[in-house]
């Protein structure tokens, strides 16, 4: 059974449609769901989650069934993204985490292998050279490889940074406050 989501502003536009039999066993959420990421290309739902004892990332089909999933080097994931070009399919995820794996984006293969790790995994930061991140939200990368990465879900960080594909600073932007050119906890790129 389906359920269509219709904004009233926006007419007779379907947004999306709740699907309430996905997934198709509901044990499979063994923690709190964080963020989703899904892999069109190769029909594939990414579904990070947080808790004690449970894996970090679990894999779907698009219809719902289970298909594996992996815990190791994920401390607490925020966000998740998945990169398909010609040469590469990577599941790229940002690690709150306080821990020995957190303050990180971790790029990996689509079966959960780690591929790359930006930041300096467990100590928060703020540098350039090097890279350091404290707690990074989100993180989207384009084709050429350029990624624009959210830095300061409540750490010391409130900034939005564009780095290139071998991951040199192209642009920073944002300090802490509700000013221009401010943010204030930033989650989303």
């Amino acid at each position: 059974q389906t359920l269509d989501y219709i904004p009233f502003w926006k007419g007779q536009q379907q947004m999306y449609k709740l699907d309430i039999g996905w997934p198709k066993i509901p044990e499979s959420f063994t923690g709190q769901t964080f963020c989703v990421a899904v892999d069109s290309l190769h029909g594939l739902v990414y579904v990070g989650q947080r808790g004690d004892n449970v894996p970090k990332v679990l894999v779907f089909s698009e219809e719902g069934y289970f298909l594996y999933s992996w815990n190791n080097t994920v401390e607490m994931p925020h966000g998740i993204f998945v990169l398909n070009t010609a040469t590469d399919s990577s599941v790229w995820i940002t690690d709150v985490g306080t821990g020995k794996y957190g303050h990180t984006v971790k790029q990996y293969n689509p079966s959960g292998k780690l591929l790359q790790v930006l930041g300096t995994p467990g100590n928060a930061g703020s540098s350039l050279i090097p890279l350091q991140f404290d707690q990074p939200a989100e993180v989207f990368v384009e084709e050429s490889g350029d990624m624009y990465v959210v830095d300061g879900d409540g750490g010391m960080n409130n900034r939005l940074l564009k780095l290139s594909n071998d991951y040199q600073e192209m642009w920073l932007t944002g300090t802490n406050g509700t000013g221009i050119g401010q943010f204030n906890i930033p989650h989303s790129v």
